[in-house]
């Protein structure tokens, strides 16, 4: 699941990190992405602000890792096999 920091005003994707080993010093802070746009928005011109704690929103995606796609009988047999001499 990437981590995107968007512009308050017009939500344009100001960084993304899409996966580990994209770079050599990992998830940006919101403050080095702040310096890294010049603390204005390039869509919309907007001055940027560094968000506190509380401001900063998450969604958070737990998916499975692995999908069936058939399912074994849990059925019982009664019976011991029979077995040939």
């Amino acid at each position: 699941m990437p981590i995107r920091y968007r512009c308050k005003r017009c939500g344009f994707v100001l960084f993304e990190f899409n996966r580990v080993g994209q770079d050599y010093w990992g998830v940006p802070t919101p403050e080095e992405v702040y310096r890294l746009s010049g603390g204005v928005c390039p869509r919309c011109k907007s001055l940027l602000d560094i968000p506190g704690p509380g401001e900063i929103r998450s969604r958070i995606e737990i998916r499975p890792a692995v999908t069936l796609r058939y399912t074994v009988p849990r059925t019982v047999p009664s019976e011991p096999a029979a077995t040939r001499p």
